[in-house]
């Protein structure tokens, strides 16, 4: 593993540990951070996470790539994935309507079909 990667390990580690801690040792929760702090720690794990994630040598020579059948197909596999995900949220306990659920399914698959028909190498 080299530098940069451990650094982004730790790093990331150190963040997740001060998320728990502020909770469960502080008793601050994270909603009640003042916003710029919550800013500031979502692009501190994004930060962290590109660190010890991101690899050169496994970048793809050509990134984009337009394929509309791709896209129709990202956005027929979101019509599955996010009426999934609203259950799972209805059943942890949150309220939802019908028409929410319609319009956040197509809306988030009009977007991963959209993003599907110009990315070629997304790892999928």
């Amino acid at each position: 593993m080299n530098h940069r990667k451990l650094v982004g390990t730790a790093t990331l580690g150190v963040l997740v540990l001060l998320g728990f801690g502020s909770r469960f040792v502080t008793g601050f929760s994270q909603d009640d951070w003042d916003p710029c702090y919550r800013m500031a720690y979502i692009i501190a794990v994004c930060g962290a996470l590109f660190a010890a994630c991101y690899d050169r040598k496994n970048l793809p020579e050509k990134a984009w790539d337009f394929n509309p059948k791709r896209g129709l197909v990202y956005f027929l596999l979101g019509w599955i994935l996010f009426p999934v995900m609203i259950a799972i949220n209805a059943i942890s306990g949150s309220d939802f309507t019908l028409s929410n659920v319609v319009l956040a399914t197509l809306a988030l698959s009009v977007l991963i079909g959209v993003v599907g028909s110009f990315t070629e190498n997304v790892g999928v």
